[in-house]
């Protein structure tokens, strides 16, 4: 896993680049959804072929699920990369996002993620330390 951002600008467009080491990563024929936090997730086909098998577990009969697995495929947008390497933001991913110019994109420990710089900034304005300490003290705790 690796903690490294990269800041990049939406262009005229409203294209944007993902950088080459986490397009190697990504491989061929990534998909953009809607994250939690208020970001976008990059998956790679591999990943993505894994969320719709999660969602075809769902339980059709229970509104919530259904709605949450609607939200996301609805959201899914097959990136296609042009000949400079950018791909295109669709407009509701970038209002789900609050994409205006300034996006980072960012390796998260399940996926590639994409940040409106200002909503990064407003996630991690309050961080408490000991509360996130805590967050990951409850992972260990189920070994």
């Amino acid at each position: 896993m690796s903690g490294k951002n990269y800041v990049h600008q939406l262009d005229a467009k409203n294209r944007m680049r993902i950088p080459a080491k986490l397009r190697e990563e990504l491989g061929a024929g990534y998909t953009v959804t809607v994250g939690s936090g208020g970001c976008l997730y990059v998956y790679s086909a591999e990943q993505m072929q894994g969320v719709k098998d999660t969602l075809n577990k769902l339980n059709v009969y229970r509104e919530k699920q259904l709605k949450a697995a609607r939200y996301i495929l609805y959201n899914s947008w097959e990136a296609e990369e042009d000949k400079q390497g950018r791909i295109l933001l669709p407009e509701n991913l970038r209002k789900y996002a609050q994409i205006q110019k300034n996006v980072i994109v960012f390796k998260g420990p399940a996926c590639v993620e994409i940040w409106s710089e200002e909503v990064w900034n407003d996630y991690f304005n309050d961080v408490n330390f000991n509360e996130l300490a805590d967050a990951l003290d409850s992972l260990t705790e189920n070994e």
